[in-house]
């Protein structure tokens, strides 16, 4: 077994070789090299050339069929975006494996087609330092420009990989494009970026069909871009999803068991929801005092029923407001933020400017 000064001096002399420098460039590069030599990969040599069946291949299609529905457009899109000759676009699932590819002519006719096929497996142990196999590492946008590749044979490749990811913070695919290195352009990653980001916010949009969607973002005039952090709110204030996007902006405040929408927002989600479905743009604050615009996005266009709600206790007002349709919705409105402020009273009282007394009659 080599030690790490071993496989560090290994990691230098085959940077050497290709008359590169990793010290200026990213570090998930170098660390890639050292497990491929600790995998006991060579880069004299050839690669794994692992490709599934055919019958599984259609196996694994069907099953990521709902969202290779939204993958295809976007990789045809990505394909007319990119400049120059001796490209092709790829979706891969979570385990590295091509699934779909489009190649323009040159690309079509060159060698690297015969290797980069649906089926093709391209895990960075097989295949070594390559987009797909050290986004999937790293599950971070990833470029492997031709001699920060492992093996020889891939040197004159340039790579692009992005994740997909789920609400729940899952790799569901990866999004690559690959060109001759010649032809590299400096803006690709960033298409093969958008295009990623963009098939998450689609399946966002599809999975909480169910709720209102609403989008966020420090400044107004991207609140329909591909940069919004989405936030799926049902009519209790109670969080049911949120994007990558959001995830990052409420960096320090949400969390998977942050539930309650006044849990991340200074204003209650009762106080703003009649303004917010009338399509209003409004200005809120998180609990770290920064600002936010936010606004409805997808208003509710399924009505699944949410598991959930077939157990709820639903609100009922107290006995001194029953029978009164104005003194109901206060009391529900009062009970709600109960709720909402983790059963503090003193929070409820602030919150809505009315007295602790009147907050406990309500309660009781």
């Amino acid at each position: 077994m080599q030690s790490y000064r071993q496989l560090i001096e290994r990691t230098r002399l085959l940077e050497k070789d290709r008359n590169i420098s990793l010290d200026f460039t990213d570090k998930k590069i170098v660390d890639s090299w050292i497990r491929c030599f600790e995998n006991g990969l060579s880069p004299e040599r050839n690669s794994i050339e692992s490709v599934i069946s055919a019958s599984k291949l259609n196996e694994l299609q069907d099953e990521y069929n709902d969202i290779r529905g939204f993958i295809l457009p976007e990789l045809e899109l990505l394909h007319s975006q990119i400049a120059g000759t001796n490209f092709m676009v790829a979706f891969a699932d979570n385990e590295g494996v091509v699934l779909d590819t489009l190649y323009d002519n040159e690309f079509y006719n060159s060698k690297a087609r015969k290797v980069v096929i649906p089926g093709s497996v391209w895990k960075e142990e097989y295949r070594g330092t390559n987009g797909l196999g050290l986004t999937l590492k790293t599950k971070s946008a990833s470029i492997v420009a031709g001699g920060e590749h492992f093996f020889n044979e891939h040197c004159q490749l340039s790579c692009f990989a992005s994740p997909i990811f789920d609400h729940n913070q899952n790799i569901v695919g990866i999004i690559d494009a690959s060109t001759d290195t010649s032809s590299r352009q400096d803006h690709t990653l960033a298409l093969v970026k958008l295009s990623a980001k963009s098939v998450e916010q689609k399946l966002f949009l599809n999975s909480f069909q169910h709720t209102n969607i609403y989008s966020f973002h420090p400044r107004s005039e991207y609140l329909n871009t591909n940069s919004i952090g989405l936030i799926a709110v049902n009519d209790d204030g109670e969080i049911e999803g949120v994007n990558s996007n959001a995830r990052v902006m409420l960096s320090g405040i949400f969390k998977d068991t942050t539930n309650d929408f006044f849990n991340i927002f200074t204003t209650p989600y009762h106080k703003i929801a009649y303004d917010l479905n009338l399509d209003k743009v409004l200005k809120v604050k998180d609990w770290l005092g920064s600002s936010l615009f936010i606004k409805l996005f997808q208003r509710q266009v399924s009505n699944l029923n949410r598991v959930n709600n077939n157990f709820k206790q639903p609100y009922k007002p107290c006995v001194n407001c029953e029978g009164s349709a104005i003194k109901e919705k206060q009391c529900i409105l009062i009970q709600k933020t109960y709720k909402q402020t983790g059963e503090k009273v003193s929070r409820v009282s602030r919150t809505l400017n009315i007295s602790r007394t009147t907050v406990y009659k309500h309660l009781s």
